[in-house]
């Protein structure tokens, strides 16, 4: 292998690693922004690669190798996709203020592992972190999260700092 060429595969390496560090940093932070009650939502965080059709199920804190290693060819680096972040608890979307549950939210006999932000009362069919003042005959409703955490983490600049950490520490 010639120098040149040996080159451009040691900065493709280098190109994956960052791509997996950012990918981890993103997985830890969204575990420890979003709400902790069982640890179950926080525990299910993964990275899936579409060039190999690999994830890699891990729990919070999440390591570099929980990470899929990606392909280093020429072909695969021009890939404008290279790791997709999601969650897969089937609760997900809720946890995310995605959506709104639609039984409610089902109190399940024990006090969540995160710390209590808010409590209060929280309107029939509301939000998961949809939480007023405490109405007098209320059930006493917890949130561990604000309210429409996970899209102020992607769009109000948290996601790239992560970002822009992970490069920074590869590219040093």
């Amino acid at each position: 292998m010639g120098a040149i060429s040996k080159a451009k595969r040691d900065l493709r390496v280098k190109v994956n690693k960052t791509t997996r560090t950012v990918a981890r940093n993103i997985m830890n932070d969204l575990a420890e922004a979003g709400p902790t009650w069982s640890g179950e939502f926080r525990d299910s965080w993964e990275a899936y690669s579409p060039a190999t059709g690999q994830s890699i199920p891990a729990a919070y804190p999440y390591k570099l190798s929980d990470i899929p290693e990606l392909p280093v060819t020429a072909r695969e680096m021009t890939r404008v996709t290279k790791l997709i972040v999601g969650n897969r608890a089937p609760h997900a979307a809720v946890a995310m203020d995605l959506e709104v549950p639609s039984e409610g939210f089902i109190y399940p006999g024990y006090e969540p592992e995160g710390d209590v932000l808010f409590r209060g009362t929280r309107p029939v069919g509301g939000r998961r972190g949809q939480i007023g003042p405490r109405s007098k005959g209320a059930s006493d409703n917890r949130s561990t999260a604000p309210l429409d955490w996970y899209p102020t983490y992607v769009q109000g600049g948290k996601m790239q700092r992560a970002l822009e950490r992970g490069v920074t520490t590869e590219f040093q």
